[in-house]
């Protein structure tokens, strides 16, 4: 069981047996950390079956995320559902006008949060942007930036890419 579930129900046990006033919110947002990153997880998994059946989808899961991060003030996970967001907009719908503003702010978001691999995708789909808007130049220099960052993480599957 995940760790922050468990301890939503010892702070449970906390608001009901010790009177503990305070636990009972420390627990609804711990649990919704669990409920953004459950979501985000499951909208990659629809996209992966886009990806591999055509499988269209709603980006509602990636917005529900995006909502609960920005009420628990978590820049990173805001970057990422901002993320796949964009990925949403500039795959399913092929639609990089807007898709780049996902992008932009998420790139934004995960370089203030210190989010090497997210930073390296949204660089990567902005420059793929980039590129199909005929912008070669701005479209090389996201996708080396993106590339150098893959390579200091070791992410060499995404180098490759």
């Amino acid at each position: 069981m995940d760790e922050r579930i468990q301890h939503a129900k010892l702070l449970y046990e906390s608001a009901v047996f010790a009177a503990d006033e305070a636990a009972l919110d420390t627990a609804d947002s711990e649990l919704d950390a669990v409920e953004a990153d459950l979501a985000l997880a499951r909208g990659r998994i629809a996209h992966g079956r886009f990806l591999q059946r055509g499988t269209e989808y709603d980006p509602e899961l990636f917005e529900r995320a995006l909502r609960l991060y920005r009420a628990a003030d978590d820049l990173r996970g805001q970057a990422e559902a901002l993320f796949w967001l964009g990925i949403f907009h500039q795959l399913v719908r092929r639609d990089d006008t807007t898709a780049v503003p996902s992008f932009s702010r998420s790139r934004e978001l995960a370089a203030k949060s210190g989010d090497s691999l997210t930073l390296s995708y949204a660089l990567r789909h902005l420059g793929i942007a980039e590129q199909r808007a005929g912008h070669l130049g701005t479209a090389r220099d996201l996708l080396e930036e993106s590339t150098r960052l893959r390579r200091e993480l070791g992410f060499l599957p995404g180098v490759a890419a």
